[in-house]
């Protein structure tokens, strides 16, 4: 019994490859060689912000497997709470607003303000430029914005129209939409 279920993991194994997302594989073409001690460097690494190796994306130290309360362990009490667009409670950190419904965290929106944001440990500046060159090519661009999507997760720069800047970069479920 233990042979065949060492044999069926090891075929098993070989389906769990990372998928890779063709819009984003332009951003790591570039990437830099990576020194690890004075004697050794490692080959040149992925060090593209998206998608997320682990398959849960990151905004600012929050996902979407989040409950409020670690919202407010990492930044403190809100600020102020109101009631969210689609439903639940808008919850403002100041530099971070998170949509919760039922405690769980169904959206994470960083005001372009505040110049820069962090995505899956990366931190990354509030220019739409920039945030291209880094990211690669949109997934998807609307009146309002362009945006990247993997698995059922969404990142979208909100632009605004007349200025060209950058609104608020925003996390959420693309399913719910």
């Amino acid at each position: 019994m233990f042979t065949i279920m060492m044999l069926l993991t090891g075929m098993l194994s070989s389906f769990s490859t990372p998928d890779l997302a063709p819009s984003h594989a332009a951003a790591a073409v570039n990437a830099p060689t990576i020194v690890t001690s004075a004697f050794t460097a490692s080959e040149p690494l992925s060090v593209s912000a998206y998608p997320s190796q682990s398959g849960l994306e990151t905004l600012n130290g929050l996902t979407l497997q989040d409950r409020i309360q670690d919202a407010d362990r990492l930044y403190g009490e809100a600020s102020d709470k109101t009631s969210a667009y689609m439903a639940g409670d808008e919850h403002n950190y100041g530099n971070v607003k998170v949509g919760a419904y039922e405690d769980w965290i169904y959206y994470v929106s960083v005001p372009g303000s505040t110049g820069h944001f962090n995505l899956n440990g990366r931190e990354l500046p509030m220019d739409a430029d920039q945030i291209r060159e880094q990211l690669g090519m949109p997934d998807f661009t609307a009146d309002d914005g362009f945006g990247y999507e993997h698995d059922g997760q969404a990142i979208k720069v909100f632009i605004d129209p007349l200025s060209g800047e950058v609104r608020s970069v925003d996390l959420f479920d693309n399913t719910s939409v």
